[in-house]
């Protein structure tokens, strides 16, 4: 038994030894290298599929390729779309000096594939459309808007083949939902992607600014819609109590003035005692209006 554990300390010995010796060669394997396309130049589009990574074929000591293998991650290689416009092919051994910098010393660069990567770049159709929010904002209860919800900027240059650019009327946000929103809002939103479609800015800010709503009571005038000019409509009231919502910051320049209330005499014919009140007018950012009573007695009169 002693003899056996012997043999397997000095075979293990000895192949670690080879092992380590083995390591020293010169071998040659390939490994990948991340590459990414940036500077797209606006109103261009890139047609045609481009790799993830290119395959560098090297060679270089056991020890160096093992590092290589067993976890070692490279960086990305950026490649500038501007300058390859108007050549639209790159020499990918044009690479290897940034490659190399990459590589342990004493590791060389035997081939890099593909050998040429190429480019098809076309020319896009553009047009102005204005941005539309595609989602819902939910207040907090108790709260309104302050104003209206801000897009900035209201309108993006689309680039697109055209064919699809006539299809395109807005440019709609990605679709999302705010709950419980009380505090002034302020946010970046994506735009919808589309195949083959640029935005001039592919993201839009969003202004959401909120206050505390309260109940507000007014007593407001009734006119009379269609009066001939020789008649008199006399109706009682002559005054109706609505009630309604809205942000203290508005409250106090809320005023009966500010909603039109009527009734048209051309109702007469079709109402025998009351004519129904209709609310033509509402302020902004005044919401929940609710009018007290639905109609009005009247009394019709020619003038003397």
């Amino acid at each position: 038994m002693n003899d056996f554990l012997i043999f397997l300390f000095f075979l293990l010995i000895s192949s670690s030894l080879w092992f380590l010796h083995s390591l020293r060669k010169n071998y040659e394997t390939t490994i990948r290298i991340p590459v990414k396309f940036e500077n797209l130049p606006q109103g261009y589009v890139q047609s045609n599929e481009l790799p993830e990574n290119i395959k560098v074929v090297i060679s270089g000591r056991g020890t160096s390729l093992m590092n290589y293998k067993l976890g070692k991650s490279f960086f990305p290689i950026t490649i500038d779309y501007t300058e390859y416009l108007e050549s639209k092919s790159l020499a990918t051994a044009s690479l290897k000096p940034v490659v190399q910098q990459q590589l342990n010393v004493g590791t060389e660069i035997l081939e890099i594939k593909p050998d040429s990567l190429f480019f098809l770049f076309h020319r896009m159709k553009y047009k102005t459309v204005p941005v539309k929010l595609s989602g819902k904002i939910e207040l907090e209860r108790q709260y309104s808007l302050c104003d209206s919800v801000v897009v900035e900027p209201k309108e993006v240059i689309v680039y697109a083949p055209e064919n699809v650019l006539d299809t395109l009327q807005y440019a709609y946000t990605l679709p999302f939902t705010i709950p419980n929103v009380k505090d002034t809002l302020s946010m970046k939103m994506g735009l919808m992607p589309f195949p083959d479609v640029k935005y001039s800015d592919p993201e839009i800010s969003i202004l959401v600014k909120t206050e505390i709503y309260t109940e507000k009571s007014l007593q407001v005038p009734i006119f009379v819609d269609n009066l001939p000019a020789d008649m008199n409509l006399r109706i009682f009231p002559s005054y109706v109590d609505l009630s309604f919502h809205v942000g203290v910051s508005q409250y106090d320049k809320i005023e009966a003035s500010s909603f039109y209330v009527s009734v048209d005499y051309k109702d007469i014919s079709k109402f025998e005692k009351s004519l129904p009140l209709k609310l033509k007018g509402i302020p902004k950012r005044v919401f929940h209006v609710q009018i007290k009573q639905k109609s009005v007695d009247f009394l019709v009169e020619a003038k003397k």
